[in-house]
């Protein structure tokens, strides 16, 4: 009977990494399938016991039967299915002296709750890196020129920022406050703490040469849509294996920068992806 009870396990715990591995490939298999390649792993493990050599073949027989035998399945979904079977082994093998006393039946759950929520999360960790690494590719120094000075920034192309500029139609970029106001005329730094969001059609606190560059943009947020200042740029040199320059576009200078995606000082719009000058 512990024979049984052995295969029963480990054929659980086969399942449930088969069924992460095939999530995190993104392949498609049939669960019949994974439930024959977890059992015939199972059986050979157990009645194999702890020789090396019957632990590669259950190895090699989890991976083949359930993503077929191709040096392919072996490359890409073998290193998955090695780390989930180091992470789920060390997490029930530092958490059995304390599940030593239970019976059997519950014994087999708890382990296999514990098995299935580490690997859930894992996989969530998993996503979230990937999707760190892609965005990441977003990522471009660039130069900056308004009012005749020229900045360098690091920016994100973000593809959710469609923001335009009514009038023309031209897109909007959204730029750090902090990060330009060293750079920007301590006039122009003054009257913009004077400007107020309750009024914000009321720019007789910039002079004349600074009220030419002003639109004013209306952006959306959760809580409601607000009007902002949108200032016209010379130029914006992004450097990138496809450099371009965007010409007379518009920036809406922004305190709140703490959340602008890998640290950068600039959210472009997403026409920035485009080539085209």
């Amino acid at each position: 009977m512990y024979g049984e009870w052995l295969v029963l396990i480990n054929t659980l715990f086969n399942l449930a990494i088969l069924k992460f591995t095939a999530k995190v490939t993104g392949v498609f298999v049939k669960n019949t399938r994974l439930l024959m390649s977890s059992i015939c792993s199972s059986f050979v493990a157990v009645i194999g016991g702890q020789m090396l050599l019957t632990t590669l073949l259950s190895f090699i027989l989890l991976i083949g039967l359930a993503f077929r035998f191709k040096i392919r399945s072996f490359q890409k979904q073998g290193p998955i299915v090695l780390t989930a079977t180091i992470i789920i082994g060390g997490l029930l093998t530092a958490l059995q002296p304390y599940l030593k006393n239970l019976s059997v039946v519950h014994f087999i759950i708890i382990c296999l709750l514990l098995a299935v929520g580490n690997l859930v999360a894992f996989y969530k960790q998993w996503g979230f890196v990937k999707l760190e690494r892609l965005s990441g590719q977003f990522v471009f120094e660039t130069t900056l020129k308004i009012f005749d000075v020229k900045i360098p920034l690091s920016a994100f192309v973000d593809t959710g920022n469609q923001a335009i500029e009514p009038l023309s139609g031209k897109p909007v970029h959204f730029v750090s406050y902090s990060a330009l106001r060293p750079h920007l005329p301590a006039a122009f730094c003054k009257s913009l703490l004077e400007w107020q969001e309750t009024d914000p059609y009321n720019v007789s606190m910039f002079s004349e040469d600074y009220q030419r560059y002003i639109r004013f943009i209306h952006v959306n947020t959760v809580q409601q849509q607000s009007v902002v200042l949108g200032f016209r740029f010379e130029e914006w040199h992004i450097k990138g294996e496809h450099s371009q320059v965007k010409t007379n576009e518009y920036i809406v200078l922004t305190k709140k920068a703490k959340n602008f995606p890998h640290s950068t000082a600039a959210i472009l719009h997403f026409s920035a992806l485009s080539n085209n000058s």
